[in-house]
């Protein structure tokens, strides 16, 4: 029996499921609503919520507080109008609003330093390459010269050395004549009389040609 009255329970049940309108499910998911964050407050010409408005305030707009009572304060706008406003609403503290502000604009100004940090980095980095290529180019010319020097250098020296040995070699030989040139005339008379002969002519001609420029000199003298 208890079995039977839980199964017509569930049924009951299954069945009012069934039966609700589908109107009132669809009804109480569109009807979902969210508190908005603006404020508009009154400014009235007395401390007093039944008095004159005069404007009104938004939220984040600032105000200059002239005068504090207990439900009222005394306020001046940003346009140089006076009246009374309803403490509970003004706040020291920075509105969500302005926060939010100012945050998307440190958000924009940091995205921007990003991007020219980017451009720079970019430009750096192309600079380097192109810097990088050069001195590798550079490189690369100085070690082929420097080989050239080195080779031309080799080659100039192996050619030095073989003539300053081609020269030693002749001047050994040259002095070797000339020693036995000295030797040949040490010994030989004949030779010996030929010198004394030749030295005697040299005298000789110098003598004359010495006559010869003197008698010149003076007959240009007269």
């Amino acid at each position: 029996m208890r079995n039977t009255g839980i199964m017509k329970s569930n049924l009951i049940f299954l069945f009012l499921l069934l039966t609700i309108p589908v109107g009132f499910v669809v009804a109480a998911h569109a009807d979902t609503q969210y508190v908005s964050d603006m404020l508009v407050l009154t400014i009235r010409d007395n401390p007093d919520k039944d008095a004159n408005i005069l404007g009104n305030l938004k939220t984040a707009d600032p105000v200059e507080i002239l005068e504090a009572g207990d439900r009222f304060m005394r306020i001046r706008t940003k346009e140089g109008l006076e009246g009374w406003v309803q403490k509970n609403f003004i706040t020291a503290d920075k509105p969500k609003a302005i926060i939010i502000k100012e945050m998307k604009n440190e958000i924009s100004q940091l995205k921007s330093k990003l991007e020219e940090f980017e451009n720079n980095r970019d430009a750096d980095l192309n600079e380097i390459r192109a810097s990088s290529q050069d001195d590798k180019l550079k490189i690369k010319q100085f070690t082929e010269k420097y080989n050239n020097l080195l080779k031309e250098s080799k080659t100039k020296t192996a050619t030095l050395t073989g003539e300053r040995d081609k020269l030693k070699a002749i001047n050994t030989e040259l002095n070797i004549e000339v020693d036995n040139l000295k030797q040949d005339l040490n010994s030989n008379p004949k030779t010996k009389r030929i010198q004394f002969f030749l030295v005697g002519a040299g005298v000789l001609l110098l003598g004359f040609f010495l006559g010869l420029a003197s008698k010149r000199k003076k007959s240009y003298y007269r």
